[in-house]
């Protein structure tokens, strides 16, 4: 066996990252990724790899409006588990339907509103009265459709400002509009609330009285919060006595990063294009041949394995759960957390897919390039299953 080189690893750690940012089944199912947040890598490279995401993500989570992260849809499913695991407060981003009815064209509306939050910390505030009475407070009117109701921030304290207020943009009839509290109204509203209260359960009726039966507006979306990072793009990672080093994790203005084991930076692209050689002359969804004569049943005190024949290629596995621990832990019914390890390649070079980290009986795994031919599968403790391998026949040229 050749003797392992810091390099070597480095190169195996940059392959490995960008798999933990993959929109894979686990995204599919639970509409987040969680092996960045619970999974539990067993080698080295794995656990660096985790590491190195990990990081990536506290970096988001610390500015998440940041454009240099790229693209914001994947990052913020891949990492929001692992930030709220950090950080038990509501930082993750929030759709809420502001209030119902007010879409009536050309209908007058009145606007109430009933409560005020905190928005650092979600406390509340209803000291000021209901949308029937509104504590006092100045309403406003507008005709229909409305919509879009958002604090405009300015500079003015209204605790020492005598001519301080709290401006709400909002839409009415297709234009832009402001509601605004001011003067005595707001230092009566700062007095009932405290400092940093926004105003929110807003309310609209129509004012002729009749029944509001148009629909509701669009809900409003609260971007992510930051979450601050309490080690920075350079920490150490001693997780055991056998892994103790320094890693150094740069975001590039692109959304790549640049990533540093002892070895220099080198340059991962987090969401590489899909793709690779061969195979280009398969039918769409072609799979090849179950090879029922080569399934094997895998546990927790052996691997099951296997290889394509001559001419063949690996089209993917078809593994089925015959034994569930009554430890068995769900993300939902019938996908299970960590069932097993799932390995595919060639010969002697094996890579780990994630997709064991959740797993439904029956579920098939492709291969993520073409050309591969050999796999290998490990049962979780507990679990036991059956593994059927799917081959795939290249045709000779001439």
């Amino acid at each position: 066996m050749s003797d392992i080189t810091i390099d070597g690893l480095a190169e195996r750690v940059a392959t490995e990252i960008p798999k933990f940012f993959r929109d894979g089944f686990d995204q599919l199912v639970t509409g987040e990724g969680e092996y960045i947040n619970t999974g539990e890598p067993q080698g080295v490279v794995g656990r660096i790899g985790q590491a190195v995401a990990r990081s990536y993500c506290r970096q988001y989570g610390a500015d998440p409006a940041a454009a240099k992260f790229g693209n914001p849809v994947r990052i913020e499913n891949a990492c929001r588990p692992y930030l709220e695991s950090l950080d038990s407060g509501d930082k993750a981003p929030n759709i809420i339907q502001q209030f119902s009815g007010g879409q009536c064209q050309g209908i007058l509306y009145d606007i109430f509103y009933s409560q005020a939050v905190r928005s650092s910390q979600q406390f509340s505030c209803s000291a000021f009265g209901a949308p029937s009475d509104n504590g006092g407070f100045p309403s406003a009117a507008a005709f229909g459709p409305i919509s879009g109701f958002s604090e405009v921030l300015t500079d003015i304290n209204p605790i020492f400002g005598s001519n301080a207020e709290q401006r709400y943009r909002y839409t009415a009839n297709g234009s832009e509009r402001f509601l605004t509290m001011g003067g005595a109204d707001m230092r009566r509203f700062w007095k009932a609330c405290g400092p940093s209260y926004q105003l929110t359960d807003f309310s609209v009726v129509r004012r002729d009285g009749l029944a509001d039966d148009c629909g509701s507006g669009p809900p409003r979306i609260t971007q992510p919060r930051p979450i601050p990072d309490p080690t920075g793009p350079s920490f150490r990672f001693n997780p055991n006595a056998d892994l103790d080093i320094d890693i150094g994790v740069e975001i590039n203005p692109d959304g790549t990063i640049a990533v540093d084991i002892g070895t220099g930076p080198i340059n991962v692209d987090l969401f590489p294009s899909e793709g690779g050689g061969g195979g280009g002359g398969d039918e769409p969804g072609d799979v090849g041949e179950a090879d029922e004569d080569g399934a094997e049943d895998a546990d927790e005190d052996g691997n099951a394995s296997g290889c394509a024949g001559e001419s063949q290629v690996l089209g993917g596995l078809k593994i089925d759960i015959t034994r569930i621990p009554d430890s068995a832990r769900q993300f939902a019914p019938g996908i299970y957390r960590g069932a097993g390890y799932i390995y595919m390649g060639v010969e002697g070079k094996l890579d780990q897919d994630f997709g064991g980290s959740m797993m439904k009986d029956g579920q098939f795994y492709l291969p993520e390039k073409d050309n591969l031919t050999c796999w290998e599968v490990q049962a979780n403790l507990g679990y036991r299953l059956r593994v059927t391998p799917y081959y795939k026949t290249i045709e000779e040229d001439g």
